[in-house]
């Protein structure tokens, strides 16, 4: 083999190892995106001991950029309720501001999280 001949071997080796790296990087990428918004689309029931239980839906219609939230009779931070994200464990639920009232993660089926104030709170789906 001639010189040049290696050089050239030695660059396509390392030009496939290069691609084959940044492969690897936007697989893991998108692997660590979170949850598809669509498995959380719909009716929710979230409950917490000392303020009982409201009604959030959860829509895929985004408005100014944000997945649309509506609440139903709940009270304290939650009442403020306006909009919706996956997150990579979970969800969180947004204000009138953008700011996040609460993260949930997902624990044997039913979705857990804690308001600003400590407060633990469950969200479970409705069956309705």
């Amino acid at each position: 083999m001639t010189p040049d001949e290696l050089i050239s071997t030695f660059a396509f080796r390392v030009a496939k190892i290069l691609l084959a790296t940044i492969a690897l990087l936007f697989t893991a990428q998108a692997g660590d995106a979170g949850p598809a918004p669509g498995q959380f689309v719909g009716r929710w029931i979230i409950q917490s001991g000392s303020t009982g239980g409201c009604t959030v839906e959860l829509r895929d219609q985004r408005i100014d950029g944000r997945l649309v939230a509506r609440a139903a009779t709940c009270k304290g931070a939650l009442a403020a309720l306006r909009a919706w994200k996956p997150v990579p464990r979970g969800l969180s639920l947004l204000g009138k501001d953008g700011t996040v009232i609460v993260t949930f993660e997902p624990v044997r089926g039913i979705l857990f999280g804690r308001l600003a104030d400590g407060t633990l709170v469950a969200m479970r789906r409705t069956h309705d």
